[in-house]
């Protein structure tokens, strides 16, 4: 049931994509001193709905447009997803990586290439609006063809392993939950 109540955080998260509950269950989980880094900040309220999740932890936002808008106590991070320079600028581990960017199938594969390594063990990385292969509708308009659905589908190879980089995966209505294995130490470490 959707709520026709007015949000505190005014962001798509909430509606009309009904996100808020799962990101909720993840904050409760990661605690208060979650390290997080969203790509793609437009308005900035995302940001805000994590700076309030994590009061005691760093929010950092990637975005290629410098007019988008960072609130107060998070990092602006300014630069395309997909570019390997903005890993300068994103030191560290995070508890949670969002990529609520392109939603372009290969932009969005690359960058989970770049940026799984910065997730810690146990930490997750989750891709928003997946569902943009699979539908059309008055927002999003004509679906926007295999990309997505080709990325959401890799992931699942991953699974064949249990002492692989991935625990767990879930697809819910737009959003791919992708848990780092506690456990996990690559090659070589």
């Amino acid at each position: 049931m959707h709520s026709t109540e007015p949000s505190y955080f005014d962001t798509d998260k909430v509606e009309p994509h009904g996100y808020f509950q799962t990101y909720v269950q993840l904050a409760a989980e990661i605690g208060p001193r979650g390290r997080v880094c969203e790509l793609g900040v437009e308005g900035g309220e995302s940001l805000r709905m994590w700076r309030s999740f994590f009061p005691l932890g760093e929010i950092y936002g990637v975005d290629r447009d410098k007019q988008a808008i960072w609130p107060a106590g998070t990092v602006k991070v300014v630069g395309e997803q997909n570019d390997p320079a903005i890993l300068a600028d994103l030191p560290g581990q995070f508890d949670l990586i969002i990529d609520d960017c392109s939603h372009e199938g290969p932009l969005t594969q690359h960058s989970w290439m770049l940026l799984w390594s910065k997730v810690r063990p146990g930490g997750y990385y989750v891709i928003e609006d997946w569902m943009v292969a699979l539908r059309s509708d008055d927002r999003w308009g004509p679906c926007w063809g295999p990309g997505m659905l080709k990325v959401a589908e890799s992931f699942l190879t991953m699974l064949a392993n249990r002492d692989g980089p991935i625990e767990e995966i879930r697809y819910r209505f737009g959003l791919i939950i992708i848990r780092k294995n506690l456990d996990y130490k690559p090659e070589g470490k």
